[in-house]
């Protein structure tokens, strides 16, 4: 998230979080997790393949880690500076500062794909996911409100998700800061109402809202993120960071077979005994590994998991042999040519882009007036 964020992956936060290992590492897990559910598609007509895809369908679940360890960190950071009108404009620029460029850039590659197909030069096995149409909703991040198909690079609907919360935070402070336990409840009750309108109308479960009330199934884990901030004090006093692994794994292994609400709670425990691990400083195997290092990279490699796999499964293999080894042969190769983008776009993109739109913001934010104090001399 992260963009989160995406934060992780989802919810694109650029920024380390420091002192916090465990999550890193599950916001790098979770980007990988993504990524092995997406890639899965393409294999997922043969035997092994339709497998691997049954039995990691939940993956999708991934996102919501997203949202909350987005909650998490924007709260971190923004706690208290979101007071003011000048405060949240300078507040949601940085954040689009960080998510909106690699998002354009990897839709301009997909409109470019759709412009071409439109003018009949080249033919596509799903054209609905090329519907120009769908550009303005893109453009605007509207796409996880009430969009009608997945379309372009579609895992980008989480940043919409993540730009509807951000447009909630100083309200999500404001109570924070007066009424912290306000936060928790939200979260209930919006996960509660979300599950009786499911119950009643007969809709599909809301953690599985993408396109389609994709908004509103972030709210929850983003405010559980929130949540978790205010209260890492208290946690750090609670044995919860020793839930990590076993509820990680149960995550990973157990999943497919459970309802999609009984996943997401696995997943809310998961990034809560995480949370508890950082602030009990707890030594895990996640943290010894150190796989947090690369957490700076989630973002690019959750947005450009599917243009690198465009390019090299569909568009290359159309020049190669059809056959069920080659397949394979070029998701591994999209994989790893992912890692090398990601570093790339993070390096020589993402973040020069994001310095000068900050510079940007920067110059034109006033100057505190430079005033003179003259301390009087003691009368003795």
């Amino acid at each position: 998230m992260t963009g989160l964020a995406h934060t992780g992956g989802a919810s694109g936060e650029a920024a380390r979080m420091p002192n916090a290992p465990h999550f890193d590492a599950l916001r790098l897990l979770a980007s990988i997790g993504i990524v092995v559910l997406h890639y899965t598609n393409y294999v997922e007509d043969m035997p092994q393949g339709r497998v691997l895809a049954d039995h990691v369908w939940h993956f999708n679940l991934f996102v919501d880690v997203f949202f909350v360890i987005s909650g998490f960190v924007i709260t971190a950071q923004y706690l208290g500076r979101v007071g003011s009108a000048r405060d949240i404009g300078r507040f949601l620029w940085r954040r689009l500062a960080r998510i909106y460029p690699l998002h354009l850039a990897t839709l301009a590659f997909y409109v470019a794909i759709a412009l071409l197909v439109a003018g009949g030069y080249v033919r596509v096995d799903n054209p609905g996911r090329y519907a120009l149409s769908d550009v303005p909703a893109q453009v605007l991040l509207l796409h996880a409100i009430d969009g009608q198909r997945l379309t372009f690079n579609f895992p980008s609907w989480s940043l919409s998700a993540e730009m509807v919360c951000y447009l909630l935070f100083p309200l999500m402070a404001l109570a924070g800061l007066r009424w912290p336990a306000a936060v928790i409840a939200s979260a209930i009750v919006v996960a509660l109402v979300l599950t009786l309108y499911c119950a009643i109308s007969g809709a599909p479960p809301w953690p599985d809202w993408i396109n389609k009330g994709g908004a509103l199934r972030a709210l929850p884990a983003f405010l559980l993120g929130v949540a978790l901030h205010l209260y890492r004090d208290r946690m750090a006093r609670l044995p919860l960071g020793v839930a990590l692994l076993p509820a990680f794994l149960a995550f990973i292994f157990l999943g497919w077979a459970l309802h999609p609400l009984a996943v997401l709670a696995l997943v809310y425990l998961v990034a809560i005994a995480a949370v508890a691990a950082d602030e009990e400083s707890r030594l895990s195997p996640l943290s010894r590994l150190g796989v947090g290092r690369w957490a700076h990279l989630t973002y690019s490699s959750y947005m450009l998991h599917m243009p690198v796999a465009t390019f090299v499964v569909t568009v290359a293999g159309r020049f190669l042999p059809q056959t069920p080894a080659m397949r394979v042969a070029l998701v591994v190769l999209a994989a790893v040519l992912l890692i090398f983008v990601s570093i790339a776009s993070y390096r020589l993109f993402e973040e020069p882009v994001r310095r000068r739109l900050n510079a940007v913001l920067d110059r034109h934010r006033p100057q505190p007036l430079a005033v003179s104090v003259t301390v009087p001399r003691r009368v003795r």
